[in-house]
């Protein structure tokens, strides 16, 4: 195993409320019990199953086993859940222990919306401007605050997602256009110009079928935007400290260069991205089946992170952020 410090025992690495307790001893139960089945896959990228072994444990301290893949430096799940299985994670459990919070509440709406702004932006400076007649679809899309932002700007927008209360609360208390289900349950005969992943990429199981039925879904030379937590990024936004990073509702792992890999071989070309992972691709139809394999770089990121773990709290990122949440508990932020 790469990192010691990642072999399984139940102890969390964060700090859980009540809620979340509580969810992580219902999944528990749920796996002991196998009412929630898992399977083996191979790298989605390049379909190899030689792989180096990462750790087996998540920030919850569930059992979660992430690998890296040695042909083309994909970092996967496997074992993980069934569909199935992640279906009803998804709608039962999953943000109540993500959150911490049994239903959808202004202030996850009103994060939401702050995200969406930031990805509006990010997509007017990728392109020239975001026609207003465009139609706007997100997958995976909460309780719709990213919607809301390009709906107050006039745009026709749809969302879709797996968590029903959560979707409750954006219809009856936004009047969005928003549906139970996956990407290809939607049933729309017009076309999109956006497609819209924010922090959905890293939950799809079959990630080949997703970005085909994105196509089905797509007009000629339309766009998706995708935004994934980057595991390069892991020394800037989770203090340094990998098992923070891993939670065992994401399957994938990327880096920037990962998601290009995945996108090139289905005819989408990059736009614009970085290391965050924000991206934003075109489907110009043409494939290229070439993989950077980036395996070596990713290996030693995590060993190299992992070693400097406990120099990271003075890393002057953290460092403001920390002043920052203790003057919010004060009241002075």
């Amino acid at each position: 195993m790469l990192l010691k410090r990642l072999e399984y025992n139940t102890i969390p690495e964060i700090t859980l409320n009540h809620t979340q307790l509580e969810m992580k001893i219902q999944v528990e139960e749920k796996v002991n019990n196998q009412i929630y089945d898992f399977e083996k896959v191979k790298c989605a990228i390049c379909n190899s199953d030689e792989y180096e072994s990462i750790g087996e444990k998540d920030r919850y301290g569930l059992k979660f086993y992430t690998n890296l893949c040695k042909s083309c430096g994909l970092v996967y799940t496997s074992p993980r859940m069934t569909q199935k299985s992640y279906s009803e994670f998804y709608n039962i459990e999953y943000r109540k222990l993500y959150v911490g919070e049994a239903k959808a509440s202004k202030i996850f709406f009103d994060n939401q919306k702050l995200q969406g702004q930031r990805i509006y932006n990010f997509i007017q400076k990728s392109i020239i401007k975001i026609d207003h007649t465009s139609s706007i679809l997100e997958v995976g899309c909460g309780a719709g605050g990213i919607l809301k932002v390009f709906d107050e700007r006039g745009h026709k927008v749809k969302g879709c997602d797996l968590g029903e209360e959560y979707l409750s609360y954006g219809k009856d208390n936004h009047n969005l256009d928003l549906e139970f289900g996956f990407l290809n349950d939607i049933k729309v005969q017009d076309k999109f110009n956006l497609i819209i992943y924010s922090h959905v990429m890293e939950h799809v199981l079959d990630l080949d079928s997703e970005i085909e039925n994105i196509k089905k879904k797509l007009v000629s030379n339309g766009y998706v935007y995708i935004e994934v937590p980057g595991i390069k990024e892991i020394h800037r936004n989770y203090e340094g400290n990998i098992l923070k990073y891993f939670q065992n509702a994401h399957t994938y792992h990327f880096t920037l260069t990962s998601i290009q890999n995945l996108m090139l071989k289905h005819g989408f070309t990059l736009v614009n991205g970085n290391n965050y992972v924000q991206s934003l691709f075109q489907w110009t139809n043409k494939n290229n089946q070439n993989v950077n394999n980036e395996y070596s770089s990713i290996k030693n990121y995590l060993l190299t992170t992992e070693s400097l773990r406990k120099f990271n709290a003075f890393y002057p990122y953290h460092i403001k952020m920390k002043i920052k949440s203790f003057l919010k508990k004060l009241g002075l932020f």
